[in-house]
C-alpha cells in the first residue's frame, strides 16, 4: 500500500503539469519546429511547399538586406548599456526621495501604458519635418532637423526613442522595487561614514541589486531582437531606405509584404539562435552567481 501511495504522489506533479506541457508543446515547441522545418523550404504561406534544402539560407547569407538588418539591429544592442545607466541612475534618484518624485515616475511610466504602436504614430507626427519639433526649433535656430529622412538620425532616434526612453518607466519601477529591498542599515551606515551620492551608489545600491541589472541587460536584448517591430512600423516603416530595417522588421516584410514564408522563416531561425545565446548566457550567469 505504502509503495501505491508512493507511485500515486509521483505521477501527480505530471498531472498538473500535462495542462501546461500542452500548452507548451502546441504553442512553442511546434512552432519552433515548424519554422525551422519550413526554412528549409519554398513557401508563399498558402498552398504546397517544395523542399529546397539549404537554398534560403545561401540566399540569406548573399542578400544585402540581410546584412543591414543585422547591422542595424547590432546599433540597437549600443543603446542598451546607455539604457541601463540612464535607467539605474534615475531610480537611484527618484530613491533619495526628492519631491514629487512620485508623480515623475507616475509620468514617466505613462508611454509603457499607451504602447509601442500608439507612441510610434505620436512621435512620426512629432518628428516629421513639418511637425511641431521642428516648427520649435525653426522657431528657435532658424534650422530643422530631418529626423526621419536622414538615415543616420532615423536609426539613432529609433534606438533612443524605444530602447531608453520608451523602456524608462517600466525600468524604473522594477529597479525601485529592487532598491526597496536593500537593507536601510547599509544606506544608513554609508550616511554615517559621509558616504556621497556616488559613492553610495557604486558601493551599495549597483552591487545590491546586480540579479535585476543582469536581467534588465537581458530583456532589453529580448526587446531589441524580438518586440521592436510594432514601434518601427508605425514610427518609420523600416525607412528611409533601409536604415531602420531590424532583423525581426525583415522577418515580417519578407515573410507577409513579399510572401517567401519559407525564406522569412530562415530569418526566423537566425533570430530563434540570438535570443537562446542570451538566455543561454543568462542562465550561466545565475548559476556562477549561486555557486
Amino acid at each position: 500500500m505504502r509503495h501505491r501511495g508512493l507511485e500515486r504522489d509521483g505521477a501527480a506533479p505530471y498531472l498538473f503539469l500535462a495542462p501546461l506541457l500542452a500548452l507548451l508543446a502546441l504553442f512553442i515547441i511546434y512552432p519552433v519546429v515548424m519554422n525551422i522545418v519550413v526554412s528549409f523550404t519554398e513557401w508563399k504561406g498558402y498552398g504546397p511547399w517544395r523542399w529546397i534544402g539549404l537554398d534560403n539560407y545561401k540566399a540569406m547569407v548573399a542578400d544585402d538586406q540581410f546584412w543591414t538588418s543585422i547591422r542595424n539591429t547590432g546599433l540597437m544592442i549600443l543603446y542598451i548599456p546607455l539604457s541601463t545607466i540612464v535607467t539605474v541612475l534615475i531610480a537611484a534618484l527618484l530613491r533619495e526621495g526628492i519631491r514629487g518624485w512620485k508623480a515623475y515616475r507616475a509620468i514617466l511610466y505613462i508611454p509603457n501604458l499607451l504602447g509601442y504602436v500608439l507612441m510610434g504614430v505620436i512621435f512620426s507626427i512629432y518628428l516629421r519635418d513639418d511637425g511641431p519639433v521642428n516648427a520649435a526649433l525653426k522657431w528657435l535656430t532658424g534650422s530643422m532637423v530631418h529626423f526621419l529622412i536622414d538615415p543616420a538620425i532615423a536609426i539613432n532616434s529609433v534606438g533612443l526613442l524605444l530602447v531608453v526612453w520608451l523602456h524608462l518607466g517600466f525600468g524604473l519601477i522594477y529597479f525601485l522595487a529592487a532598491m526597496n529591498g536593500i537593507d536601510k542599515s547599509i544606506y544608513e551606515a554609508a550616511l554615517i561614514d559621509g558616504a556621497s551620492f556616488w559613492h553610495t551608489l557604486f558601493k551599495v545600491t549597483i552591487p545590491s541589486v546586480r540579479f535585476a541589472v543582469e536581467f534588465w541587460v537581458v530583456f532589453n536584448f529580448i526587446e531589441v531582437f524580438a518586440r521592436m517591430f510594432s514601434f518601427i512600423q508605425t514610427f518609420t516603416q523600416g525607412g528611409p531606405g533601409y536604415s531602420t530595417f531590424t532583423l525581426e522588421y525583415g522577418i515580417f516584410i519578407t515573410g507577409f509584404s513579399k510572401f517567401k514564408v519559407g525564406y522569412s522563416s530562415a530569418w526566423s531561425v537566425v533570430l530563434f539562435v540570438f535570443c537562446a545565446i542570451i538566455s543561454v548566457a543568462q542562465i550561466r550567469l545565475m548559476k556562477r552567481r549561486d555557486a
